[in-house]
Parts: structure tokens; sequence; C-alpha cells
């Protein structure tokens, strides 16, 4: 009786850590399709970077504000740069590390990602704005 009731327990045991592995790595999946994603924001952002250069050097000619297009250009400079230093930092070695421990920094990572994703949204969507209004001029 005892030996079929530490069989169930071992079988519990490794039951739990698969579904434990099985949590993990979803969790980490989800963050680097996060981060798929935001690559993609990221290249919209830099193009717009791009036309925000060339409008701030053609500037005078085309009478805008040259102050607005340097803050836009900024903006999208800061959020690339943070994605840069979070693909810098990010430790997808996990070995020696408990679960708990796991999921927390895959949370954590989870949610730099949509921080930086927000910040390339926000940068680019106004980016686009200023560049439309001096098209349409």
């Amino acid at each position: 009786m005892k030996k079929l009731f530490y069989m169930a327990l071992v079988a519990l045991a490794l039951t739990g850590c698969a579904n434990a592995k099985k949590e993990e790595k979803a969790l980490q999946k989800e963050v680097l399709d996060s981060h798929d994603k935001v690559m993609g924001d990221d290249e919209k952002a830099m193009i717009n970077k791009m036309k925000l250069d060339t409008l701030i050097q053609k500037a005078d000619s085309l009478k805008i504000d040259q102050q607005t297009a340097k803050a836009l250009s900024a903006k999208i400079v800061y959020a690339d740069d943070a994605m840069s230093d979070w693909m810098k930092n990010l430790n997808l070695d996990n070995s020696g590390k408990n679960h708990d421990d796991i999921m927390k920094y895959w949370r954590s990572q989870h949610t730099q990602v949509k921080q930086i994703d927000s910040l390339l949204v926000s940068a680019t969507t106004e980016a686009d704005v200023f560049i439309k209004k001096i098209i349409k001029k």
C-alpha cells in the first residue's frame, strides 16, 4: 500500500513539473511573440524618423516647425533605444531557477515589452500626424 502511495506521489510530482515547464514556455512564447510585433512597430517608427530627418533638413524651405520635428524624432529614438536595451538585457537561460522566479521574470519582461510597444506606437502615431500635415501643405 505504501509503495502504491509513493508511486502515485512521484507521478503527481512529475506531472506538476511538466505542467510548470509548459506554463513557463507558454509565457516565454507570449513575450517573444509580443517582441516580434514590437519589431514591426519599430520598423514603422524608424521609417518615420527618416522622414522627419529629411523634413528637418528642409525645414526652412518647407516652412515647418523644426522644433516639433526634432522632438518627434527624439521620441522615436528614445523608444528604439528602449527596445535595443531590452533585447540586450533579455536572458533566455532559466537554468537553475525555480518555477516562481521564472514566471516572475517572464511576467516582468512581458510588461516591459508592452511598455516599449506603447512608446513606439505613440511616437509613430504622432509622427504620422505631423508628416501628413506637412504633405497636405
